[in-house]
């Protein structure tokens, strides 16, 4: 900066001048511009994520998505998705790995060059007063009921000791606290467009 308002003025340097790279800098990652590629990749994966939410059930108002553009030397410009959770529920978090590989192959069945500029998803909770977990629980419950990866015919033990994690803990806050009523509403059966 010091250089130029130097030459802007007519003033002459004393310092010799910056050597000159051998190749010239890389740009930064691209731009969402309106017609440009990451804006159809964009508008892409939100059709696809607001079509899977309601595809499977999931509330319109549950999650959003942003895409963050990158530039990597290895691989150059890509994307991530970054998936926002925007009201709290068990239910979301315990399907979110399923929700997130169900909505990776609906994106590559429509985009099958995903892979080359789609660099990985990410989550964030944004879920204001909704999440009822305030605080961490006491260390014991971590040493006495870890969950380990367990072989399929162990789910269902696994399964028992998350429920008996979650009513310990609807026991210690009260069962109102951890499911509100009202708050969910009731499982409606989707109607499949004809083909």
């Amino acid at each position: 900066m010091h250089l130029s308002i130097q030459h802007l003025f007519g003033f002459k340097s004393h310092t010799k001048p910056a050597i000159k790279a051998s190749h010239p800098p890389r740009e930064g990652p691209a731009t969402i511009a309106d017609g440009s590629a990451n804006s159809l990749r964009r508008q892409l994966i939100q059709v696809l994520l607001k079509d899977s939410m309601r595809r499977h059930g999931i509330p319109m108002h549950w999650l959003d998505c942003q895409m963050l553009l990158v530039s990597s030397r290895s691989r150059g410009e890509g994307m991530y998705l970054r998936i926002v959770m925007k009201h709290w529920d068990l239910r979301m978090l315990t399907y979110a790995l399923a929700f997130e590989k169900s909505l990776v192959m609906d994106i590559t069945r429509f985009e099958p060059h995903a892979r080359d500029w789609l660099y990985g998803i990410s989550w964030q909770f944004d879920v204001g007063d909704s999440c009822p977990y305030r605080h961490l629980p006491d260390r014991h419950l971590w040493e006495s009921h870890s969950i380990k990866t367990s072989a399929p015919g162990d789910v269902k033990q696994d399964l028992a000791r998350m429920f008996a994690i979650r009513d310990a803990d609807m026991l210690m806050r009260g069962a109102d606290a951890a499911y509100p009523a009202g708050n969910y509403d009731k499982t409606q059966p989707q109607v499949l467009p004809p083909r």
